[in-house]
């Protein structure tokens, strides 16, 4: 589309608009070309927007799957399709900040551009304002906000809760999976363990260290290699320690390398880990983070789920942030548009730079409400407002602003 062809049209509705033999004429041309611009807007705004959320989403899933799976894919210790099934649940999730983050990138991209070719200034030469430039855009945030809401309210939550579910699964099904190359195991209650290195159900290097409640280490074994066994029906796993040996520490004083008293030696030293612990905290629960809306809703009216009857502050809080997340889609365009207008750079480089310092500004201000979460006199659940507040606030000041320029 010839924006600036377009805009030209309009010096001509402007002067032959008083002349009323011509008025129906130039109102038909009006509108067609209004329904021209604003198709281009929002057809413009669809592609940035589904860009630049499918890549921001991308390298979300992917550095949330390299923090929680890494070692699981690494070691080939689960099925493909089941790893396929772990990233796509996380898609939803990460979809309540890449979709608000998307659309604002798409925003300051789509105007910056325009503003920088002065077709936003032809537009207005031509008696159009910013308002009516933005009609489309708001109406196409109101819909990302829509969609933000379901997302946040009853899709992200479930694919939360479905992620957490497969990966206790795995875990509990996999329990070779705790055991990694060069790092010290401490899921199990009790003590740590470290090995150099783990070819399959083999160890080397293996050091063992039992614990008491402080963590202070009580008994030490140190042996060349280790077969692991896994004995999932009686919830533990079964180690075979070759060529060990043990040492043994006061228990009164555990600290005092002094009263470090040698133990036995063995070739072959069977050991056993318990798991029934470790299968209980791997449970999935229903949380406040893992519930749907209407569910934290219901817990709300009903004031004895999660154990918040005395203080219902965190549930409220999480209630709150769910619907003014949604809103995020709608101030992130509203500031991100006039602050493109007035900055006037089109390089990609500069628009994600300017929406991640929006984005890290907004959020800040949620992380100071889930912090203060538990203090009721502070009213968190309404500090957790404050961020669509503000930014909607400058939003509306900023396009005022630049419409009179």
């Amino acid at each position: 589309m010839h924006r600036i062809a377009v805009s030209s049209i309009f010096y001509l509705y402007g002067k032959y608009k008083r002349q009323s033999k011509h008025f129906k004429h130039y109102f038909i041309l009006f509108c067609s070309v209004m329904r021209t611009i604003y198709k281009f807007l929002f057809l413009e705004l669809f592609k940035n927007s589904l860009i630049s959320t499918s890549i921001l989403t991308f390298f979300l899933v992917i550095a949330n799957a390299f923090r929680d799976l890494s070692d699981l894919l690494v070691n080939n210790e689960v099925p493909l399709w089941i790893s396929v099934k772990l990233l796509v649940s996380l898609i939803p999730f990460v979809l309540t900040f890449t979709l608000p983050w998307g659309l604002l990138i798409a925003v300051i991209l789509l105007f910056g551009k325009m503003s920088q070719d002065r077709e936003l200034t032809a537009l207005k030469s031509a008696g159009i304002s910013l308002g009516a430039i933005m009609a489309p855009v708001i109406w196409f945030a109101l819909l990302y906000s829509v969609l933000s809401f379901a997302i946040n309210a009853y899709i992200g939550p479930k694919s939360r809760h479905a992620f957490k579910e497969i990966f206790s699964d795995v875990m509990l099904h996999n329990p070779l999976s705790f055991f990694k190359s060069n790092k010290t195991i401490d899921q199990f209650d009790g003590f740590r363990l470290y090995a150099t290195n783990r070819i399959g159900a083999r160890l080397q290097d293996v050091y063992i260290w039992e614990t008491d409640a402080e963590l202070r280490p009580l008994r030490s074994i140190r042996a060349s290699e280790a077969e692991i066994e896994p004995d999932l029906a009686h919830q533990r796993i079964l180690l075979t320690l070759w060529n060990a040996r043990q040492e043994e520490r006061n228990v009164s004083d555990p600290q005092n390398v002094k009263l470090v008293m040698p133990g036995s030696r063995a070739t072959q030293l069977p050991y056993e880990i318990s798991l029934a612990q470790l299968f209980d905290r791997l449970t999935v629960r229903k949380s406040i983070g893992l519930s749907t809306l209407d569910e934290i809703g219901r817990s709300i009216v009903a004031a004895d789920l999660f154990g918040f009857t005395s203080n219902p502050t965190p549930v409220l809080t999480e209630f709150q942030k769910r619907l003014a997340f949604s809103l995020s889609c709608f101030t992130f365009v509203l500031v991100g548009a006039p602050l493109a207008i007035q900055v006037q750079r089109k390089e990609t480089s500069i628009g994600v730079a300017l929406s991640l310092l929006i984005v890290l500004s907004y959020y800040v201000i949620v992380l100071l409400a889930e912090a203060l979460k538990a203090k009721t006199n502070l009213f968190p659940e309404l500090i957790i407002w404050l961020p669509n507040i503000i930014f909607q606030s400058l939003g509306f000041w900023l396009i005022w602003r630049v419409n009179r320029r």
